[in-house]
């Protein structure tokens, strides 16, 4: 999953308000005593954007993804400012417990199911501190059957075609196949990868965290407002019990 897109993510990637994002988070960790100095877990960090711009806002950011590929561009990015862990979201483990953990863009979304969520929040607890602040989004359900659902997409570049097609399956998943056109200085070479995203009800996340954090809030996504029915991410902002 996501050798060849990594590459290109954060190209790709260029509509994303990074700056309103960790805008958002930084105030929810500083509401809840995460401040400047504070130790925070940027989870399935992909190339390393969002752990970047939270170093800037002073914390010490340890960044973990699965991607090897990912990884490579979050290191040479962060030219050696943050520590970098190749593990799965299910399967991290910490030495020392830190102060807080984000996980952002819907990487709980690339969870095979329920139990594996619930696994990845019975980790992230054993990664915090007593008190510690869980902060989390995911794709809607109402995302993937109206808005991703069985669309496609193109994205057109001088040295790339990428041609990103969705299917909709049962239980609100979303099976995503993107084909790379790559120029190589005479013709093209095709590269393809295939994973796929779950969408989860908020009831069901909410039970997930069950006995391991209190739900401080869930918002629409960039605002203080509850999550309506046409909301297209939610976050979670949590504590570690």
């Amino acid at each position: 999953m996501y050798d060849r897109f990594a590459l290109y993510y954060d190209e790709l990637t260029e509509n994303i308000d990074y700056e309103a994002g960790s805008d958002y988070i930084s105030g929810f960790l500083k509401a809840n005593g995460v401040n400047e100095g504070a130790s925070v877990l940027d989870l399935a960090c992909g190339t390393g954007t969002m752990s970047l711009l939270l170093k800037s806002r002073g914390y010490n950011v340890t960044g973990v993804d699965i991607s090897e590929e990912m990884l490579s561009v979050a290191a040479h990015k962060a030219q050696g400012s943050i520590p970098f862990i190749k593990a799965k979201m299910q399967d991290i483990s910490l030495a020392q417990p830190l102060d807080a953990c984000v996980c952002c863009l819907d990487s709980i979304n690339h969870l095979d199911d329920i139990d594996e969520v619930r696994k990845t929040f019975l980790r992230v607890h054993d990664c915090l501190k007593e008190g510690g602040i869980f902060i989390f989004d995911a794709n809607t359900v109402y995302k993937h059957e109206k808005i991703l659902a069985d669309n496609s997409f193109v994205f057109d570049n001088e040295n790339y075609f990428l041609a990103w097609d969705n299917e909709l399956l049962d239980n609100a998943t979303v099976r995503i196949i993107l084909d790379f056109f790559v120029f190589n200085g005479n013709n093209y070479d095709r590269y393809t990868d295939e994973f796929t995203e779950r969408a989860y009800e908020e009831d069901s996340l909410r039970a997930a965290l069950d006995g391991l954090f209190d739900i401080l809030g869930v918002y629409d996504e960039l605002t203080l407002d509850p999550p309506k029915d046409n909301s297209q991410r939610i976050c979670f902002v949590c504590k570690r019990k």
